[in-house]
């Protein structure tokens, strides 16, 4: 006598990866791409490469990753997350004004201790493809940024800064502060004054007289 139900066969094909297996994967591609970047360059590295390097097919690479450029932001929000942490241990405590110099010290700090992080943020212009947002428009790096911008009003209110619109003094400070990790990470045959000093003179734009 036969059965009328048919065998059930197993499913064909790989076993799908479990979580710790995708996520294992992730970091491979993410670490395989920011050695490759640090070392080449942004525009040098294909896709190819990076799965190449992190011992994976260029078609798995693609299920984790749709571009080049998102691994990029991927590894920038690596770089913003320890940034602002390192910001907020630096500037915990203190009055306003000692908080703001020592977030903008903590700042300008980071990307002169890592001046490979600071090119492939800064020296890499963001893209987006049809249907993508720019990163700054995905991610919550704006918002973190409000930090300078509050900190500068609670320093309006106990009179320890320039009065004047706290968004725009703190763009300006923000832009200061980029400027003096440009110069320190990217010329420096340049013998700048010291880092102290030139920090000292970039908080001027919102400490009063």
């Amino acid at each position: 006598m036969t059965s009328s139900r048919k065998k059930q066969m197993p499913p064909r094909g790989r076993p799908r990866r479990s979580a710790l297996q995708q996520q294992a994967v992730r970091t491979r591609v993410v670490d395989a791409a920011r050695a490759l970047f640090a070392a080449e360059g942004f525009d040098a590295v294909s896709m190819r490469r990076i799965a190449g390097a992190a011992d994976c097919g260029a078609m798995t690479l693609y299920g984790y990753f749709r571009s080049k450029n998102e691994i990029l932001r991927f590894i920038w929000e690596d770089f913003f997350a320890e940034l602002f942490e390192r910001i907020a241990r630096a500037s915990a405590r203190g009055t306003p004004q000692q908080r703001l110099r020592k977030a903008c010290t903590a700042y300008v700090d980071y990307w002169c201790d890592h001046p490979d992080r600071y090119r492939m943020v800064f020296l890499n212009q963001d893209s987006a493809a049809a249907g993508e947002a720019l990163y700054v428009e995905q991610s919550g790096v704006l918002a973190r940024f409000d930090f300078f911008r509050e900190l500068i009003a609670a320093m309006q209110a106990d009179g320890s800064a320039r009065a004047g619109d706290p968004q725009l003094l703190g763009e300006a400070l923000i832009c200061s502060l980029i400027g003096i990790a440009h110069a320190l990470v990217t010329i420096p045959e340049y013998p700048w004054m010291a880092r102290k000093r030139l920090l000292a003179a970039c908080l001027q734009i919102v400490e009063t007289a």
